[in-house]
């Protein structure tokens, strides 16, 4: 009993004063601190630059020199006419591929894909926060129903202590209906402790300190009676579509790439400048400084691109094929979807007419229970059938928690695997 108290305290401490939370607003927390999605921006935000600078190949070479030369002669002999020189020197390059064009298709074919990524890594986080979210109110709606089911059992014994005192009830009244209290005082124990556990992983997940007071808003009777959910999976576009046809789109761009590294020229032009001031040493004449100036353009045509074995045309066919399985790969995903949607569907209809059910099944427990309960007062009915009666209406009662929490996970997984935002089904 000791115990019991303790860990109901910690219970009532843990939401008295608390801060309410709802499930959006957990989510926006998330996304601001969660750790992955923070990685995923700094992925995102390398693409993007790689795509903005794809250009930068075609940026010019630019450098510029400076030598002075004197003769070792004049350290050791001063007497000794020498000739030194000093030279300015700068060259200007420039190349021109026709790969200039895949690359930059490249860097923006990966950063279209790093967007999706980085869409779905949010997603991820908002998935789990919301189902953990839920997860935490079954638990809680499950605890009060534990606790009413102990304070009923509580109440049973507390009735029979006092007309077994009157000498109304047998002994074996009064001890079963201990027994039955006591034996329930673990199972709400247990529920509570997993709850503010799950609790804590909850508030590191949104970034909350583990030692904040915080008050879920919200039931889970609020999303019971959903609409029926249909939908057309042909025009369905999942992320992991659209992530096969990023990756189609990056291999036919490599079958290109590897076609102009075989077969396209290549163009290079240079500029070179040197000014050269020269003089003498003690006595002489200097000779006259030199200018030059120079222009260098070259083209290069690869050859072996022209026979079938080589080494480029392998690449090319290697390209090839795997543009052709990343084809095959997209048309069995979109089989997939449509069978992952078509299968999500039909439990999630059949989990709504479960609930239904199971509505109708925690009236009649309910029913049952005050006719039996009534019977009893009466002595019309024995203790067990009574204690029978109660176990079957918990039983009925969570039953029906458990099912809308089905129902709930299986909507938002649905919800993220079509892409659209949680909360768009069943409104």
């Amino acid at each position: 009993m000791k115990r019991t108290v303790i860990l109901s305290a910690i219970f009532m401490t843990a939401l008295f004063g608390a801060g309410a939370l709802s499930v959006d607003e957990a989510v926006e927390l998330a996304k601001k601190n969660n750790v992955s999605v923070t990685r995923a921006q700094i992925t995102l935000d390398a693409a993007k630059r790689t795509k903005n600078h794809s250009w930068n190949s075609i940026s010019p070479t630019a450098s510029v020199g400076a030598t002075s030369s004197i003769p070792i002669d004049a350290l050791s002999d001063s007497e000794s006419n020498y000739t030194a020189n000093m030279a300015l020197s700068a060259t200007l390059s420039l190349s021109l591929s026709t790969n200039l064009y895949t690359s930059m298709q490249s860097a923006k074919i990966n950063y279209e894909s790093g967007k999706l990524t980085f869409d779905d890594a949010v997603k991820s986080v908002e998935l789990s926060v919301r189902e953990a979210f839920y997860g935490l109110l079954y638990e809680k709606e499950n605890i009060v129903l534990q606790e009413k089911n102990l304070e009923i059992a509580k109440n049973q014994y507390t009735s029979n202590l006092a007309r077994y005192n009157q000498g109304r009830l047998s002994e074996i009244d009064v001890l079963s209906a201990e027994v039955n209290y006591k034996s329930k005082i673990p199972t709400v124990e247990s529920a509570r402790t997993t709850y503010l556990n799950d609790l804590d992983s909850f508030k590191q997940a949104v970034g909350l300190p583990t030692d904040e007071k915080i008050e879920l808003e919200g039931s889970l009777d609020d999303l019971i009676n959903l609409n029926e959910i249909s939908l057309d999976s042909q025009n369905v576009q999942s992320s992991s579509i659209k992530l096969l046809e990023y990756k189609l789109a990056a291999a036919k761009n490599t079958v290109l790439e590897k076609r102009f590294s075989a077969f396209a020229p290549s163009l290079n032009a240079s500029l070179n400048w040197r000014d050269q001031y020269w003089y003498m040493g003690y006595e002489g004449t200097a000779p006259d400084p030199t200018k030059t100036t120079s222009l260098t353009l070259s083209a290069t045509i690869p050859l072996d691109g022209l026979l079938p074995w080589s080494v480029r045309n392998d690449a090319i066919d290697s390209a090839k094929d795997s543009a052709a399985d990343l084809e095959l790969q997209l048309e069995n995903e979109k089989k997939n979807l449509k069978r992952t949607i078509d299968s999500s569907l039909r439990s999630i209809k059949q989990s709504q007419e479960s609930i239904k059910y199971k509505q109708a099944n925690v009236t009649l427990a309910q029913k049952t229970y005050d006719m039996t309960q009534e019977a009893y007062n009466r002595g019309a009915k024995d203790l067990l059938t009574l204690q029978n009666a109660n176990t079957s209406l918990l039983n009925a009662q969570v039953s029906l928690k458990n099912e809308t929490l089905t129902l709930i996970k299986a909507i938002l997984n649905l919800e993220n695997t079509i892409g659209v935002p949680f909360g768009t089904l069943g409104k």
